[in-house]
């Protein structure tokens, strides 16, 4: 399920990057300064170019992880020594514990894209506003991303990583 996920945030990436080439202006608000207001103008294929190198940026990076992290050398695991003496004991926990790790870099690489996503819609409406200025609806969307992240990274060391006789 988290892979779809991913490849789902990786479309909807895709196509607003396409909607945003039809949609901008030739001039776009790229910056926005400690107090709001645009400090940083842009053409729309420096917007479009930016997004859609950061959206297949960190597709690429988020599905090479994937990949890596199966055949990652067991030194280069971090978990604590007990947590990770018992993931590693046999063949089945080390496969279930690949099989986590991949599932939470499609979790976290999915809300990363939808972060870049969120922020570039929000180009978009600003870019059509007489006075663009970076409002709430960008501390709110990222306040959101971290939280998520955060919250879900202490799951994950809390719980979700600890070895069952720890519980």
């Amino acid at each position: 399920m988290s892979r779809f996920f991913f490849w789902i945030s990786v479309l909807v990436g895709v196509v607003t990057t396409v909607v945003a080439w039809f949609v901008l202006p030739e001039r776009v608000p790229m910056h926005f300064g400690g107090s709001g207001e645009v400090d940083r103008w842009g053409s729309r294929t420096e917007d479009v170019v930016t997004t859609g190198v950061m959206i297949g940026g960190l597709a690429l990076l988020f599905w090479v992880l994937t990949i890596l992290v199966p055949r990652m050398p067991e030194s280069l695991l971090n978990l604590p020594a007990r947590d990770k003496q018992w993931w590693l004991a046999t063949p089945d926990r080390r496969e279930e514990l690949n099989r986590r790790l991949v599932f939470d870099l499609h979790v976290i690489g999915a809300a990363t894209l939808l972060l870049v996503v969120g922020i570039e819609v929000m180009t978009m409406v600003q870019a059509h506003r007489l006075h663009p200025a970076l409002g709430p609806w960008f501390w709110v969307l990222v306040s959101i991303y971290l939280m998520g992240v955060l919250g879900y990274t202490g799951y994950m060391i809390a719980v979700r990583y600890r070895s069952p006789r720890d519980r």
